[in-house]
């Protein structure tokens, strides 16, 4: 969520003071804090950016409902008023200024610097934005790890749906015997699911908003395999538009190696699953910043497999590779924390993940390897 006046108040460190702020203005979001006591500071300003200044720019009263005018117009949130240099107390004219145009007010005691109410927005604002980063990677873990699922594409919007806190579905073209009417998922209202028939029949990759829902063709231009359907609700800020594409592009292969496998044995439900983490694997490769090769696995219908090099090494040299690489992969992939948690040094954390990675034959350090290896330690029960 973005840095906002009860963020920022809720440091006690700044002892600010609040003089007056409605729901609607605690809730509207900072970008940046500046200082200024020019008499139109507004030039300067952003939308989002709050204001400190301590009014040696008022000749009188009479200019502050100007001066607050004119910064509602440039979209700031919030004034802060420092105290004692100039006055003993916030303005009068001030509070009702800003009441009147919905801009929140503060009072920052003299012995609070403007600087530290800035540095204070900027961790909110840094805290945030890598919590926002853990949280997709969390979430492209999870879903990683709901797509080897004997569930499949269901598992995957299940889990979508969950992270993000909001309905989905994917409606369907016809694939065997689902049907042109079929949905996977949360199953939109009619108006939604109108639109995204329209949008399978037009045969063009789209994106559309209905009613709130948020829809995005999944599949090639030429082979559309159905619709994903997001419900209102959720955050939609870069973090989740980024989960939610690498689900297209997920959902469209999966889709298409669905209904190549119904058409070869709608009974074949190994070789469908097959087919399903194979394009688990291609949608994650795809969604990394940089293209990556990830080998084949040696069964693709058991991911226990894959570790079985591990433990063949562990039994017989007792290197607990298993043992490190598992508790690496906890530890969001930071070797001195794995390092930590396991009572050894980092240097051998890394030489043994550096083993684990030649045994495995895996990039380690590309998370589509490190999601197929989590998958794999808790099929042996591992992790």
């Amino acid at each position: 969520m973005p840095v906002t006046l009860d963020a920022v108040l809720a440091r006690p460190e700044l002892q600010l003071r609040l003089v007056w702020g409605d729901g609607a203005a605690r809730a509207r979001p900072w970008g940046w804090v500046h200082s200024s006591d020019l008499v139109d500071p507004a030039p300067f300003l952003s939308p989002g950016d709050a204001l400190l200044t301590t009014g040696t720019q008022w000749a009188s009263d009479d200019d502050i409902a100007p001066w607050v005018a004119r910064l509602a117009v440039a979209g700031v949130p919030a004034v802060g008023f420092g105290t004692e240099v100039i006055r003993d107390g916030t303005p009068d004219a001030l509070a009702e200024a800003c009441a009147a145009h919905g801009i929140a007010l503060l009072e920052v005691p003299y012995r609070t610097p403007f600087i530290a109410v800035a540095r204070a927005v900027a961790d909110l604002d840094a805290e945030e934005r890598y919590a926002r980063v853990r949280w997709t990677l969390e979430t492209q873990r999870a879903i990683a790890v709901a797509a080897l699922k004997p569930g499949g594409l269901g598992a995957v919007v299940a889990e979508l749906g969950r992270r993000i806190g909001a309905a989905a579905g994917i409606v369907r073209s016809e694939v065997g015997s689902g049907g042109p009417t079929s949905v996977l998922g949360d199953e939109p209202p009619a108006a939604v699911l109108d639109e995204a028939y329209g949008m399978l029949r037009a045969g063009r990759r789209a994106a559309r908003t209905v009613d709130g829902w948020s829809l995005q063709t999944v599949g090639a231009a030429t082979a559309l395999t159905g619709v994903l359907a997001v419900g209102p609700g959720s955050v939609h800020d870069d973090a989740e538009r980024a989960v939610i594409t690498s689900v297209v592009a997920l959902a469209g292969l999966a889709g298409i190696a669905d209904r190549d496998a119904h058409a070869a044995s709608a009974a074949d439900t190994a070789a469908r699953l097959a087919a399903l983490q194979s394009a688990v694997r291609e949608a994650l490769v795809a969604s990394e910043p940089s293209p990556l090769l990830v080998a084949e696995q040696p069964d693709p219908s058991d991911p226990a497999a894959l570790v079985q090099p591990l433990l063949e090494h562990d039994a017989a040299t007792g290197d607990e590779l298993v043992e490190t690489l598992g508790t690496w992969l906890r530890c969001d992939a930071v070797a001195e924390a794995a390092a930590l948690r396991l009572g050894i040094h980092r240097h051998t954390v890394r030489a043994r993940l550096r083993r684990a990675a030649e045994l495995l034959d895996r990039d380690l350090d590309a998370f589509p390897a490190r999601a197929e290896v989590w998958a794999a330690l808790q099929a042996v029960g591992r992790l």
